[in-house]
């Protein structure tokens, strides 16, 4: 099974709709997608900033806002199966899996409820937990390095605060940007085109 992240930068994205149509044509359908929250959760953290609420509740939010997403995801391609149960992506079928990790990671005591941990860190924890033969994220910003440090990626925020707390001795760590429309276009098995994504190493 393989983890994609997609950033929620891509909400707004012109290409979001080609490149969903494009991951739906991958070969392989043993991918499960962790959706970002975008301007969903930026919206849930101007409101817990006004507000008296907790971190862990606005935290909670922020990641129901993240399945807001999950669901323009699915509209665009049904092929796309919404699911909240780790146990139930193992399933195969013929349908790319979008995991909804409210509900789970609600009360989950492994992953750290704080603002540091966005969906970077809820994919990131779901490679450990489910062992999953990689990650990758896929962000709206070029990258013209081929192997990228994850302590750079954190400093410069393209990557949460939290994530190395989950990545930490994980391999097949991998990052790309929107040239990922260009090497979908390739028609590759997902092996090899996973190959050509950016590295990401400690």
């Amino acid at each position: 099974m393989w983890i994609i992240k997609i950033g929620g930068s891509w909400i707004t994205n012109p290409n979001l709709n080609k490149l969903i149509r494009l991951l739906s044509e991958i070969s392989t359908k043993n991918i499960v997608i962790i959706a970002g929250g975008g301007y969903f959760s930026d919206s849930v953290r101007l409101v817990y900033s006004k507000n008296n609420m907790s971190e862990k509740t606005g935290h909670y939010i922020a990641l129901k806002a993240t399945e807001m997403f999950s669901y323009i995801i699915r509209e665009i391609d049904s092929n796309f199966e919404l699911i909240s149960d780790i146990n139930s992506l193992k399933k195969k079928n013929n349908k790319i899996k979008i995991w909804m990790p409210s509900k789970v990671l609600k009360n989950e005591i492994s992953f750290d409820k704080t603002w540091e941990s966005t969906s970077d860190s809820v994919a990131a924890w779901l490679h450990k937990e489910i062992c999953s033969q990689g990650l990758l994220f896929v962000k709206s910003l070029r990258l013209e390095k081929n192997i990228y440090k994850l302590s750079h990626l954190q400093k410069r925020n393209i990557l949460d605060e939290n994530v190395d707390k989950y990545l930490f001795g994980q391999k097949n760590i991998k990052i790309v940007g929107p040239d990922i429309i260009d090497l979908l276009n390739e028609n590759l098995s997902w092996g090899k085109l996973f190959k050509k994504f950016k590295e990401v190493e400690f």
